[in-house]
Protein backbone atom coordinates (compact mmCIF):
# COMPACT_ATOMS: atom_id res chain seq x y z
CA UNK A 1 0.00 0.00 0.00
CA UNK A 2 1.32 3.27 -0.99
CA UNK A 3 3.04 5.05 1.93
CA UNK A 4 1.32 9.07 0.86
CA UNK A 5 -1.78 6.74 0.97
CA UNK A 6 -1.51 5.10 4.49
CA UNK A 7 -0.51 8.71 5.56
CA UNK A 8 -3.76 10.30 4.03
CA UNK A 9 -5.69 7.80 5.80
CA UNK A 10 -4.03 8.23 9.05
CA UNK A 11 -4.26 12.24 9.09
CA UNK A 12 -8.42 12.56 8.21
CA UNK A 13 -9.53 9.49 9.32
CA UNK A 14 -7.39 8.94 12.13
CA UNK A 15 -7.77 12.22 14.22
CA UNK A 16 -11.88 11.85 14.32
CA UNK A 17 -11.73 8.10 15.11
CA UNK A 18 -9.25 8.30 17.91
CA UNK A 19 -11.59 11.46 19.18
CA UNK A 20 -15.25 9.13 18.20
CA UNK A 21 -13.40 6.13 20.29
CA UNK A 22 -11.83 8.38 22.78
CA UNK A 23 -15.67 9.60 23.68
CA UNK A 24 -16.98 5.77 23.59
CA UNK A 25 -14.63 5.04 25.63
CA UNK A 26 -15.44 7.39 28.37
CA UNK A 27 -19.26 7.07 28.21
CA UNK A 28 -18.94 3.13 27.89
CA UNK A 29 -17.13 3.72 31.43
CA UNK A 30 -20.38 5.43 33.02
CA UNK A 31 -22.47 1.88 32.25
CA UNK A 32 -20.02 -0.66 33.22
CA UNK A 33 -16.92 -1.44 34.92
CA UNK A 34 -13.77 -1.55 32.78
CA UNK A 35 -11.80 -4.27 33.25
CA UNK A 36 -9.37 -4.53 36.10
CA UNK A 37 -5.91 -4.47 35.65
CA UNK A 38 -4.32 -8.06 36.08
CA UNK A 39 -2.31 -9.56 38.91
CA UNK A 40 0.34 -10.60 37.09
CA UNK A 41 0.68 -10.15 33.05
CA UNK A 42 -0.17 -13.22 30.80
CA UNK A 43 -0.59 -11.91 27.18
CA UNK A 44 1.51 -8.67 25.99
CA UNK A 45 1.15 -7.67 22.46
CA UNK A 46 3.89 -5.32 20.84
CA UNK A 47 2.32 -3.41 17.95
CA UNK A 48 5.06 -2.57 15.39
CA UNK A 49 3.42 -1.68 12.08
CA UNK A 50 6.01 -0.06 9.59
CA UNK A 51 9.22 0.13 10.33
CA UNK A 52 9.83 -3.74 10.57
CA UNK A 53 13.61 -2.66 11.27
CA UNK A 54 12.57 -1.56 14.46
CA UNK A 55 11.54 -5.24 15.50
CA UNK A 56 15.35 -6.06 16.16
CA UNK A 57 15.77 -2.96 18.42
CA UNK A 58 12.37 -4.18 20.24
CA UNK A 59 14.08 -7.37 21.20
CA UNK A 60 15.66 -6.16 24.19
CA UNK A 61 12.02 -4.94 25.54
CA UNK A 62 10.80 -8.13 24.80
CA UNK A 63 13.21 -10.00 26.83
CA UNK A 64 13.12 -7.41 29.40
CA UNK A 65 9.40 -7.74 29.55
CA UNK A 66 10.00 -11.50 30.54
CA UNK A 67 12.44 -10.80 32.95
CA UNK A 68 10.34 -8.24 34.67
CA UNK A 69 7.40 -10.28 34.37
CA UNK A 70 8.01 -13.90 34.61
CA UNK A 71 5.56 -16.14 32.63
CA UNK A 72 4.62 -12.97 30.63
CA UNK A 73 4.09 -14.07 26.67
CA UNK A 74 5.10 -11.28 24.43
CA UNK A 75 3.15 -11.06 21.56
CA UNK A 76 3.68 -9.37 18.25
CA UNK A 77 1.00 -7.11 15.82
CA UNK A 78 2.50 -6.24 12.34
CA UNK A 79 2.03 -6.32 8.83
CA UNK A 80 3.28 -8.21 6.42
CA UNK A 81 6.94 -7.59 6.10
CA UNK A 82 7.06 -7.43 9.62
CA UNK A 83 6.28 -10.84 9.76
CA UNK A 84 9.28 -11.90 7.51
CA UNK A 85 11.41 -9.65 9.37
CA UNK A 86 10.42 -12.01 12.60
CA UNK A 87 11.05 -15.20 10.95
CA UNK A 88 14.84 -13.77 10.71
CA UNK A 89 14.54 -13.20 14.10
CA UNK A 90 12.91 -16.30 14.87
CA UNK A 91 10.26 -15.49 16.45
CA UNK A 92 7.53 -17.65 16.94
CA UNK A 93 4.89 -17.81 14.26
CA UNK A 94 1.80 -18.99 17.18
CA UNK A 95 2.29 -15.40 18.62
CA UNK A 96 2.61 -13.00 15.74
CA UNK A 97 -0.86 -11.51 14.60
CA UNK A 98 -0.46 -10.15 10.63
CA UNK A 99 -1.82 -7.48 8.88
CA UNK A 100 -1.05 -7.70 5.05
CA UNK A 101 -1.04 -4.48 3.35
CA UNK A 102 -1.33 -5.95 -0.64
CA UNK A 103 -4.61 -3.87 -1.26
CA UNK A 104 -7.24 -2.12 0.40
CA UNK A 105 -9.91 -5.29 0.73
CA UNK A 106 -7.52 -7.38 2.26
CA UNK A 107 -6.12 -4.67 4.41
CA UNK A 108 -9.17 -3.98 5.49
CA UNK A 109 -10.91 -7.83 6.02
CA UNK A 110 -7.01 -8.27 8.05
CA UNK A 111 -7.78 -5.52 10.26
CA UNK A 112 -11.04 -6.76 11.44
CA UNK A 113 -9.44 -10.32 11.83
CA UNK A 114 -6.53 -8.66 13.65
CA UNK A 115 -8.94 -7.06 16.08
CA UNK A 116 -11.19 -10.37 16.57
CA UNK A 117 -8.27 -12.44 17.30
CA UNK A 118 -6.56 -10.15 19.56
CA UNK A 119 -10.16 -9.55 21.83
CA UNK A 120 -10.12 -13.42 21.68
CA UNK A 121 -6.84 -13.76 23.14
CA UNK A 122 -8.00 -11.09 26.09
CA UNK A 123 -4.79 -9.16 26.22
CA UNK A 124 -3.43 -7.96 29.47
CA UNK A 125 -1.39 -5.19 27.80
CA UNK A 126 -0.45 -3.42 24.69
CA UNK A 127 3.27 -2.05 24.12
CA UNK A 128 2.68 0.38 21.49
CA UNK A 129 6.34 0.81 19.50
CA UNK A 130 4.90 3.22 17.03
CA UNK A 131 5.19 7.07 17.64
CA UNK A 132 2.33 8.93 17.75
CA UNK A 133 0.59 6.76 14.78
CA UNK A 134 -3.33 7.06 14.92
CA UNK A 135 -3.77 3.33 13.53
CA UNK A 136 -1.49 1.70 15.93
CA UNK A 137 -3.25 3.22 19.13
CA UNK A 138 -6.97 2.64 18.16
CA UNK A 139 -5.83 -0.93 17.25
CA UNK A 140 -4.69 -1.16 21.01
CA UNK A 141 -7.68 0.45 22.46
CA UNK A 142 -9.86 -2.03 20.54
CA UNK A 143 -7.84 -4.85 21.74
CA UNK A 144 -9.35 -4.85 24.69
CA UNK A 145 -6.54 -4.89 27.06
CA UNK A 146 -6.64 -3.12 30.34
CA UNK A 147 -2.96 -1.46 30.17
CA UNK A 148 -1.83 0.52 27.15
CA UNK A 149 1.43 1.94 26.92
CA UNK A 150 2.47 4.33 24.53
CA UNK A 151 3.80 8.09 23.68
CA UNK A 152 1.79 10.70 24.34
CA UNK A 153 1.97 14.24 22.99
CA UNK A 154 1.18 15.92 26.26
CA UNK A 155 1.96 19.51 25.38
CA UNK A 156 1.73 19.34 21.65
CA UNK A 157 5.10 17.54 20.45
CA UNK A 158 3.52 14.90 18.67
CA UNK A 159 0.23 13.94 16.55
CA UNK A 160 -3.10 13.63 18.22
CA UNK A 161 -4.34 10.07 19.33
CA UNK A 162 -6.88 11.03 21.28
CA UNK A 163 -6.93 9.99 25.28
CA UNK A 164 -6.80 6.15 24.58
CA UNK A 165 -3.66 5.17 26.35
CA UNK A 166 -3.70 4.17 30.28
CA UNK A 167 0.24 4.14 30.14
CA UNK A 168 1.52 7.84 28.60
CA UNK A 169 5.33 8.20 27.99
CA UNK A 170 7.05 11.14 26.39
CA UNK A 171 9.29 10.41 23.70
CA UNK A 172 12.73 11.37 24.27
CA UNK A 173 14.83 12.34 20.88
CA UNK A 174 17.40 11.52 22.68
CA UNK A 175 17.71 8.41 23.77
CA UNK A 176 18.26 5.81 21.62
CA UNK A 177 14.74 3.47 20.36
CA UNK A 178 15.90 0.26 21.76
CA UNK A 179 15.69 2.14 25.01
CA UNK A 180 12.44 3.97 24.35
CA UNK A 181 10.75 0.56 23.53
CA UNK A 182 12.48 -0.55 26.68
CA UNK A 183 11.18 2.09 28.85
CA UNK A 184 7.25 1.45 27.77
CA UNK A 185 8.23 -1.81 29.19
CA UNK A 186 9.55 -0.31 32.65
CA UNK A 187 5.55 1.66 32.23
CA UNK A 188 3.63 -1.73 32.36
CA UNK A 189 4.22 -2.04 36.39
CA UNK A 190 2.88 1.26 37.19
CA UNK A 191 -0.48 2.43 37.82
CA UNK A 192 -1.72 4.72 35.49
CA UNK A 193 -1.92 8.45 35.74
CA UNK A 194 -1.76 12.26 34.32
CA UNK A 195 2.08 11.99 35.33
CA UNK A 196 4.29 10.88 32.80
CA UNK A 197 5.34 7.24 32.80
CA UNK A 198 8.53 5.39 33.25
CA UNK A 199 10.31 8.10 34.82
CA UNK A 200 13.39 4.91 35.48
CA UNK A 201 16.90 5.15 33.87
CA UNK A 202 17.48 2.66 31.11
CA UNK A 203 20.85 2.78 30.28
CA UNK A 204 21.64 1.10 27.03
CA UNK A 205 24.68 -1.01 27.97
CA UNK A 206 22.11 -2.53 30.41
CA UNK A 207 20.12 -3.64 27.37
CA UNK A 208 20.28 -7.62 26.22
CA UNK A 209 21.25 -6.87 22.88
CA UNK A 210 19.57 -9.47 20.19
CA UNK A 211 21.60 -12.07 18.68
CA UNK A 212 20.76 -14.60 15.97
CA UNK A 213 23.41 -17.74 15.28
CA UNK A 214 23.93 -18.82 12.15
CA UNK A 215 22.15 -22.13 10.97
CA UNK A 216 23.78 -24.78 9.43
CA UNK A 217 20.98 -26.33 6.93
CA UNK A 218 20.57 -22.14 5.78
CA UNK A 219 24.43 -22.04 5.37
CA UNK A 220 24.74 -24.68 2.85
CA UNK A 221 21.61 -23.40 0.65
CA UNK A 222 23.38 -19.43 1.29
CA UNK A 223 26.68 -21.02 -0.53
CA UNK A 224 25.04 -23.23 -2.92
CA UNK A 225 23.28 -19.97 -3.85
CA UNK A 226 26.63 -18.06 -4.39
CA UNK A 227 28.20 -21.00 -5.93
CA UNK A 228 25.36 -20.99 -8.63
CA UNK A 229 26.04 -17.45 -9.09
CA UNK A 230 29.90 -17.28 -9.50
CA UNK A 231 31.66 -20.60 -10.67
CA UNK A 232 35.13 -20.47 -9.02
CA UNK A 233 33.93 -19.03 -5.59
CA UNK A 234 35.05 -20.90 -2.12
CA UNK A 235 34.06 -19.95 1.01
CA UNK A 236 37.60 -18.66 1.71
CA UNK A 237 36.80 -15.82 -0.43
CA UNK A 238 35.28 -12.09 1.11
CA UNK A 239 31.55 -11.43 0.52
CA UNK A 240 30.37 -7.96 0.80
CA UNK A 241 27.06 -6.89 0.66
CA UNK A 242 25.61 -3.82 -0.54
CA UNK A 243 22.44 -2.24 0.51
CA UNK A 244 21.65 0.82 -2.62
CA UNK A 245 17.80 0.56 -1.18
CA UNK A 246 15.74 2.40 1.78
CA UNK A 247 11.76 2.28 2.00
CA UNK A 248 9.76 4.40 0.47
CA UNK A 249 8.43 5.90 3.63
CA UNK A 250 11.89 8.12 3.26
CA UNK A 251 13.85 7.53 0.27
CA UNK A 252 16.17 10.77 0.77
CA UNK A 253 18.39 8.27 2.95
CA UNK A 254 19.67 6.39 -0.14
CA UNK A 255 23.63 6.68 -1.06
CA UNK A 256 23.64 7.86 -4.55
CA UNK A 257 23.69 4.72 -6.90
CA UNK A 258 26.73 5.74 -8.84
CA UNK A 259 28.42 5.60 -5.77
CA UNK A 260 27.66 2.37 -4.97
CA UNK A 261 28.64 1.34 -8.59
CA UNK A 262 32.38 2.98 -8.25
CA UNK A 263 32.22 1.30 -4.32
CA UNK A 264 31.56 -2.24 -6.11
CA UNK A 265 34.68 -2.08 -8.43
CA UNK A 266 36.76 -0.84 -6.04
CA UNK A 267 35.91 -3.63 -3.61
CA UNK A 268 35.62 -6.41 -6.43
CA UNK A 269 39.57 -5.40 -7.50
CA UNK A 270 41.39 -7.87 -5.37
CA UNK A 271 40.50 -11.52 -7.15
CA UNK A 272 39.66 -12.93 -3.86
CA UNK A 273 36.43 -10.58 -3.10
CA UNK A 274 32.67 -11.48 -4.07
CA UNK A 275 30.60 -8.28 -4.27
CA UNK A 276 26.64 -9.13 -3.71
CA UNK A 277 24.01 -6.52 -4.31
CA UNK A 278 21.05 -7.38 -1.95
CA UNK A 279 17.11 -6.57 -1.75
CA UNK A 280 13.65 -7.53 -1.76
CA UNK A 281 12.21 -9.32 -4.82
CA UNK A 282 10.27 -6.31 -5.77
CA UNK A 283 13.78 -4.54 -5.52
CA UNK A 284 15.19 -7.45 -7.96
CA UNK A 285 14.93 -5.51 -11.37
CA UNK A 286 15.83 -1.79 -10.22
CA UNK A 287 19.25 -3.13 -9.11
CA UNK A 288 19.65 -5.15 -12.32
CA UNK A 289 19.16 -1.81 -13.93
CA UNK A 290 21.80 -0.67 -11.84
CA UNK A 291 24.47 -3.16 -12.11
CA UNK A 292 24.46 -3.05 -16.25
CA UNK A 293 26.68 0.26 -15.62
CA UNK A 294 29.11 -2.01 -13.92
CA UNK A 295 29.57 -5.47 -15.95
CA UNK A 296 32.03 -7.24 -13.77
CA UNK A 297 32.37 -11.29 -13.08
CA UNK A 298 32.50 -10.98 -9.39
CA UNK A 299 29.59 -8.34 -9.02
CA UNK A 300 26.00 -9.93 -9.18
CA UNK A 301 22.51 -9.04 -7.97
CA UNK A 302 21.61 -10.76 -5.08
CA UNK A 303 18.13 -8.67 -4.73
CA UNK A 304 15.15 -11.04 -4.53
CA UNK A 305 17.01 -14.16 -4.24
CA UNK A 306 16.90 -14.75 -0.58
CA UNK A 307 13.78 -14.84 2.23
CA UNK A 308 14.53 -12.60 5.04
CA UNK A 309 15.82 -15.96 6.92
CA UNK A 310 18.42 -17.35 4.29
CA UNK A 311 19.59 -12.83 4.03
CA UNK A 312 20.17 -13.49 8.01
CA UNK A 313 22.23 -16.31 6.88
CA UNK A 314 23.88 -14.78 4.40
CA UNK A 315 24.87 -11.68 6.63
CA UNK A 316 27.13 -14.64 8.82
CA UNK A 317 28.55 -15.70 5.60
CA UNK A 318 29.71 -12.27 4.41
CA UNK A 319 32.53 -10.21 5.92
CA UNK A 320 31.31 -6.75 5.21
CA UNK A 321 27.95 -5.02 4.58
CA UNK A 322 27.70 -1.42 3.45
CA UNK A 323 24.10 0.18 3.45
CA UNK A 324 21.88 3.04 3.81
CA UNK A 325 19.78 3.43 6.95
CA UNK A 326 17.14 0.92 6.77
CA UNK A 327 16.19 -2.56 7.65
CA UNK A 328 18.55 -4.74 6.29
CA UNK A 329 21.14 -2.75 8.34
CA UNK A 330 19.08 -3.73 11.86
CA UNK A 331 19.19 -7.17 11.12
CA UNK A 332 22.70 -7.08 9.89
CA UNK A 333 23.76 -6.13 13.38
CA UNK A 334 22.04 -9.26 14.73
CA UNK A 335 24.48 -11.93 12.66
CA UNK A 336 28.25 -11.46 12.99
CA UNK A 337 29.27 -9.41 10.10
CA UNK A 338 30.94 -5.89 9.88
CA UNK A 339 28.50 -3.42 9.13
CA UNK A 340 28.74 0.43 7.59
CA UNK A 341 25.51 2.45 7.26
CA UNK A 342 25.14 5.88 6.20
CA UNK A 343 22.89 8.05 7.53
CA UNK A 344 21.74 11.43 6.73
CA UNK A 345 18.24 12.59 6.94
CA UNK A 346 17.89 10.46 10.54
CA UNK A 347 20.06 10.65 13.27
CA UNK A 348 22.62 7.44 14.20
CA UNK A 349 21.98 8.37 17.61
CA UNK A 350 18.56 7.42 17.65
CA UNK A 351 18.50 4.51 15.13
CA UNK A 352 21.64 3.11 14.92
CA UNK A 353 21.15 -0.81 14.65
CA UNK A 354 23.09 -2.22 17.87
CA UNK A 355 25.74 -4.69 17.63
CA UNK A 356 29.35 -4.43 18.35
CA UNK A 357 30.69 -4.51 14.21
CA UNK A 358 28.12 -1.37 13.44
CA UNK A 359 29.77 1.41 11.97
CA UNK A 360 27.79 4.49 11.31
CA UNK A 361 28.66 7.16 9.16
CA UNK A 362 27.05 10.57 9.01
CA UNK A 363 27.96 14.08 8.12
CA UNK A 364 25.97 15.59 11.02
CA UNK A 365 24.74 18.68 9.25
CA UNK A 366 23.18 21.81 10.41
CA UNK A 367 19.59 20.59 8.83
CA UNK A 368 19.91 16.99 9.56
CA UNK A 369 17.78 15.04 11.37
CA UNK A 370 15.19 16.53 8.67
CA UNK A 371 13.07 13.29 9.48
CA UNK A 372 11.54 12.07 12.65
CA UNK A 373 8.95 10.46 14.65
CA UNK A 374 7.64 14.47 14.81
CA UNK A 375 6.55 14.86 10.93
CA UNK A 376 5.95 11.40 9.93
CA UNK A 377 9.10 11.19 8.46
CA UNK A 378 8.66 13.56 5.53
CA UNK A 379 11.19 15.91 4.48
CA UNK A 380 10.80 18.96 2.82
CA UNK A 381 14.48 18.18 1.29
CA UNK A 382 14.35 17.28 -2.41
CA UNK A 383 18.73 17.29 -1.92
CA UNK A 384 20.13 15.22 0.22
CA UNK A 385 23.11 16.44 0.63
CA UNK A 386 24.26 14.76 3.96
CA UNK A 387 23.88 12.09 1.76
CA UNK A 388 25.64 13.32 -1.22
CA UNK A 389 28.61 14.52 0.70
CA UNK A 390 29.33 11.25 1.82
CA UNK A 391 32.79 10.48 -0.40
CA UNK A 392 33.17 6.89 -1.45
CA UNK A 393 36.93 7.26 -0.45
CA UNK A 394 36.00 7.59 2.97
CA UNK A 395 33.13 4.83 2.70
CA UNK A 396 35.98 2.41 0.77
CA UNK A 397 38.70 3.10 3.92
CA UNK A 398 36.77 1.58 6.21
CA UNK A 399 35.11 -1.33 4.15
CA UNK A 400 39.16 -2.38 3.41
CA UNK A 401 40.01 -1.90 7.32
CA UNK A 402 36.85 -3.73 7.95
CA UNK A 403 37.79 -6.51 5.57
CA UNK A 404 41.78 -6.23 6.86
CA UNK A 405 40.88 -7.76 9.81
CA UNK A 406 39.56 -11.07 8.72
CA UNK A 407 42.28 -13.80 9.23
Amino acid sequence: MPVQFMRFIDFWLGAPCCLLLTLWLRVARLFRRPRPRPERLRRVIFIQLAESGAFVAAQAAMRRLEERHPGAEPWVLTFGLGGQVLDALRFPRDRRIVIRTDGPWTFCRDTLDAIVRMRALSPDATVNLETFARFSTLLAALSGAPIRAGFFRFHDEGRYTGGLLTHRLVYSPHLHAAQTYAALVESLAEEPGPEPAAKVAVPLEDLDLPRVPSDPALRARVEEMLRSLCPGWEPSWRLVLLNVNASDMAPNRRWPEANYLELAARLAEPPDVLVGFIGAPGERAAVERLLRGLPHPRVHNLAGRTGLPDLMELFHAADLLVTNDSGPAHLAGAAEIDVIVLFGPETPKIFRPLGPRVRAVSLELACSPCISAYNQKRSPCRDNRCMKGISVESVLGMAQVALGRRP
